[in-house]
């Protein structure tokens, strides 16, 4: 975890803190994070990342409220899916095919872009999951 936090915990922290007082002297601005599928719902062997996602996951929730009146808007695209036309997506399909190993859905990067741009817009949720089916439920 320790080597996962800078980049994905502390970057974005530190990104809202540099273009946050500019956003707030024009009371208009809006942080929008992708982020894996684990920050949401813990899955095995994502023990370091999940953790790490779910921290920057928690803040984000908390900024969007703490802002809610401001004019500024913080949002998270949590992505259940490998992205087509991606290095990571080509190299981790070319990885699962040779080893006959698990299959897993890929994301056209238009559609997260809609996404982002329907949540930009509306600015109406903090989170939008893709693919939407895979939404967790509140439990009880």
């Amino acid at each position: 975890m320790q080597g996962l936090s800078p980049l994905l915990l502390f970057t974005p922290v530190e990104v809202v803190r540099a273009v946050l007082p500019e956003w707030t002297e024009r009371g208009e601005g809006a942080f929008l994070l992708a982020q894996g599928y684990s920050a949401a719902q813990p899955m095995p062997h994502l023990s370091g990342l999940g953790p790490v996602m779910s921290a920057t996951r928690n803040y984000l929730y908390s900024l969007n409220a703490e802002l809610a009146d401001t004019g500024i808007y913080v949002g998270a695209l949590t992505i259940a899916s490998l992205i087509a036309r991606s290095e990571v997506s080509a190299a981790a399909q070319a990885a699962f095919e040779s080893a006959d190993g698990p299959h897993f859905p890929v994301a056209d990067p238009d559609d997260l872009a809609e996404h982002y741009w329907n949540m930009y817009t509306k600015r109406d949720r903090v989170e939008q999951f893709h693919p939407e089916s895979l939404t967790p439920q509140a439990t009880a």
